[in-house]
């Protein structure tokens, strides 16, 4: 990134902002949707300019191909005015990262290559990441994988100041009546069982000081809970939005 002095920067800084604010118009939209390019459209580009890596498809093929993030949100966004030098960067990147929430859904590939190619001075910029965690029974070896590397890096890497957490769960044709709704101290107790299904809870206690966190549920059809592993998943499930959100805010939230 070039310090050259830019004939931008002669103006005054309130005429500067407002320049910035129109090259970088979100039209409105606060929450920016980062999602894996299709990896068909990723071959067609000539030199990538973002961080490449692979996911394992979701189909019976299952195959690993290579891809990047992109922006899905329709914005009018032109983020080369950012490169043009440092003052610059400085100056666009709050606008950019720290007034909007950056979600991504199911894709949480693509969060640390989004987050490996912003500078170290900007990551702490950040207002707000938003993510869909795939429910326990759905997952595969490669999405454990996945969920233990981004823990890692938002613990050592990052400060992340509010997190929307969309958790997966599952409800049987008979309902929750008849099972178990944790409380935040049933999920303290569970801490020390460490049952494998719940693993991803204990990765993502690793994350610490964040400010603000919303949890809520996404619940589908699951089978009869006929096994140990399914009636926890199912109990689990009922109680995201009260117990497992307490849970969460009391080990994970800075204590004001």
């Amino acid at each position: 990134m070039a310090d050259e002095q830019s004939p931008l920067m002669l103006i005054p800084s309130e005429i500067r902002l407002a320049i910035y604010q129109l090259l970088l118009n979100d039209n409105g939209n606060k929450t920016l949707e980062i999602r894996n390019e299709d990896p068909e459209s990723y071959k067609r580009h000539d030199i990538p300019s973002r961080t490449s890596y692979r996911i394992i498809g979701r189909d019976l093929t299952r195959r690993s191909q290579s891809t990047t993030y992109h922006l899905t949100t329709n914005t009018e966004m032109h983020t080369s005015i950012m490169g043009v030098n440092r003052k610059i960067y400085e100056e666009t990147s709050y606008l950019l990262y720290g007034s909007h929430t950056f979600s991504f859904g199911r894709d949480i590939e693509a969060m640390v290559p989004f987050f490996s190619n912003m500078t170290k001075q900007t990551r702490p910029l950040l207002h707000e990441i938003a993510l869909v965690k795939q429910g326990s029974v759905y997952t595969r070896d490669y999405d454990r994988c996945e969920w233990r590397n981004l823990c890692e890096f938002l613990s050592n890497d990052m400060r992340i100041g509010s997190l929307r957490l969309v958790v997966e769960g599952g409800r049987p044709s008979l309902g929750w009546d008849n099972l178990p709704q944790y409380t935040m101290a049933d999920f303290k107790t569970l801490a020390h069982v460490k049952y494998e299904s719940l693993n991803w809870v204990w990765e993502l206690l690793s994350i610490k000081g964040i400010r603000s966190l919303d949890v809520s549920s996404e619940i589908h059809h699951c089978p009869p809970s006929h096994s140990s592993a399914m009636e926890l998943f199912a109990a689990f499930s009922a109680s995201i939005e009260k117990g497992f959100a307490d849970f969460l805010r009391s080990e994970m939230l800075v204590q004001r």
